[in-house]
């Protein structure tokens, strides 16, 4: 009898032991996300040559060979492919409500109501040409509308401002994830004669959230502990624990650039949310505020073009009747008809009854002065086009979204925390280790009779 037995019983004791942490570490962890399930994964001991009964090998018991991470690296490659697909249309949707709620369309205090308004005016006023507060209602409508299209023009350029600060935001975020990440790969590579499981999961989570804000490669993730490598556009934002930082610098059109900290060259986002803020403030915006100017200044131009040739409530030659020259950002009626609406003309003659210019103007709603389009259809256009493009971002936001959530779901049936697994697991280490204890029992009963009993 030797004392072989109660070290495979040690072993099993050890063993079970170690594996109901194991299930332990899994329960308390079933809400932390980006937690992936641990295995405790069982070998036999090394076998022992014996000769007391015949020569051949006898077990020596049990021993935790690993913790084995689930892995799921291809639906993890998958999640990243659309979280940057996703960033970028959810951005976009994000700021496309927001100009959509700016332009109030349709509505009491959209630019649609004040420019039929404006029309409105003219009309009242060629009916009555010689009227006083005819034109002062024209020029209070003018007044509205001027100020309706420089209010839509200072929120585009509000709203590009607010996307130019979320940026820089999401910039630095960039760097703050970076610098963690290689904190990791420095603490993993220190532990590769272990098994870094949690240092794994929170590396992988934050390269999930890293794909959110912009398109990365990822190279060299592995369960064994090897640096990973993380690239943007080509150039290494993340190689072990070094880390090239992303700046803002102003750029050629008046905004921020994303640029590489260390050589000032741009970094070429191209998706993300920062791709998607980047798209809306210099394309989207840009267009719109170009549209709105467009409108603006053939509004302009033309009511200018025809009041001029007409004359006053006195019979004067009548001016400009907006400022002359401006745009959606500066849109004006003149000064001199606000502090005296009489000098709005309504006729091409003076005479009496005359009232050629005012139809002239509100005759204009129906020409196609802008593109081939009505000012009020060139209006309408604008809006349609956020209108869809709108809904283009939302749509694809949903379906990215979809396809994320699909992707988790599959990811959590194969690395996520089942309670009732995890429940199930506990019983049978634990049945595992009373029987182990009940070895051991047993054993130490055989030895005490070997030992004190058969000396009498």
């Amino acid at each position: 009898m030797s004392f072989f037995g109660l070290d495979i019983a040690v072993s099993a004791l050890r063993a079970h032991q170690f594996a109901l942490n194991t299930t332990s570490h899994n329960i308390a962890n079933a809400c932390t996300e980006g937690y992936r399930r641990q295995i405790p994964v069982f070998a036999p001991g090394q076998a022992a040559q014996t000769a007391s009964a015949g020569n051949f090998q006898t077990g020596t018991g049990v021993v935790i060979q690993t913790i084995r991470r689930s892995e799921t690296g291809y639906i993890d490659s998958q999640i990243r492919q659309q979280n940057q697909w996703l960033g970028m249309w959810s951005t976009r949707s994000d700021a496309l409500k927001q100009l959509e709620s700016i332009l109030a369309e349709p509505g009491e205090y959209g630019i649609s109501a004040v420019l039929d308004s404006f029309w409105n005016s003219w009309e009242d006023l060629a009916t009555s040409p010689e009227s006083l507060p005819a034109r002062i209602a024209v020029v209070e409508a003018s007044t509205a509308l001027s100020e309706r299209i420089q209010r839509l023009y200072k929120d585009i350029r509000e709203l590009q401002a607010q996307t130019d600060r979320t940026i820089a935001d999401d910039v630095s975020e960039v760097n703050r994830l970076a610098h963690e990440i290689a904190m990791l790969n420095e603490q993993i590579r220190g532990n590769t004669n272990s098994q870094p499981n949690d240092l794994l999961d929170r590396r992988d989570y934050l390269i999930e959230q890293l794909s959110k804000l912009c398109r990365i490669e990822v190279h060299g993730l592995s369960s064994q502990g090897l640096d990973c490598i993380i690239t943007v556009s080509g150039k290494v934002l993340v190689q072990g624990d070094n880390v090239t930082e992303m700046a803002t610098a102003d750029g050629s059109n008046g905004w921020s650039k994303v640029i590489w900290s260390n050589d000032s060259s741009d970094v070429g986002i191209t998706g993300g949310s920062l791709a998607g803020r980047i798209f809306v403030r210099d394309v989207l915006a840009e267009r719109y505020i170009a549209d709105l100017n467009d409108i603006a200044r053939t509004l302009v131009d033309h009511v200018n073009a025809i009041h001029q040739t007409g004359t006053d409530l006195t019979g004067a030659p009548a001016g400009n009747f907006f400022v002359p020259g401006s745009d959606a950002s500066n849109i004006a009626v003149s000064p001199s008809l606000i502090t005296n609406p009489s000098g709005v003309a309504a006729s091409a003659t003076g005479a009496v009854g005359d009232n050629a210019i005012a139809l002239s103007i509100s005759a204009s709603r129906s020409e196609a002065l802008v593109n081939g389009k009505t000012i009020d259809d060139a209006y309408v256009a604008l809006v349609s086009t956020i209108g869809a493009q709108s809904r283009e971002a939302i749509n694809r936001s949903e379906v990215h979204n979809l396809t994320i959530e699909q992707l988790i779901t599959q990811r959590d049936s194969i690395a996520g925390v089942s309670l009732d697994e995890e429940m199930a697991n506990m019983v049978k280490f634990q049945q595992a280790y009373v029987a182990a204890t009940r070895v051991f029992t047993v054993l130490n009963d055989m030895l005490d009779t070997l030992v004190n009993r058969m000396a009498t």
